[in-house]
């Protein structure tokens, strides 16, 4: 019994078949990972860009409000070469004063 069935050889054979197309769809499922990953990160600058988009738009929006900030005075700085003078934004004076932060007269 040297030789294979007809049957073996047609077995064989198609497990080359199958073994080559998976070999040749490799390079295509590398491409298409590629692709995605690609699709991924242009997403992603995207929303970035629209984050900060979003933050300039807001930014602008204060200062169209006219929003006045507060200045702030302390006598001695919380650490050396600190600050003795700050720009506050009115909503956020309450947390300024709770740390020894005081209005400038």
């Amino acid at each position: 019994m040297a030789g294979l069935t007809k049957e073996q050889r047609a077995q064989r054979e198609a497990e080359k078949l199958a073994a080559q197309q998976t070999a040749d769809n490799n390079p295509a499922q590398q491409e298409q990972q590629q692709e995605q990953q690609q699709e991924q990160q242009q997403e992603q600058q995207q929303e970035q860009q629209q984050e900060q988009q979003q933050e300039q738009q807001q930014e602008q929006q204060q200062e169209q409000q006219g929003i006045e900030l507060v200045v702030m005075v302390r006598d001695t700085p919380e650490f050396p070469g600190g600050p003795l003078r700050a720009d506050v934004h009115p909503d956020e004076v309450n947390n300024w004063l709770a740390l020894d932060w005081r209005l400038e007269e």
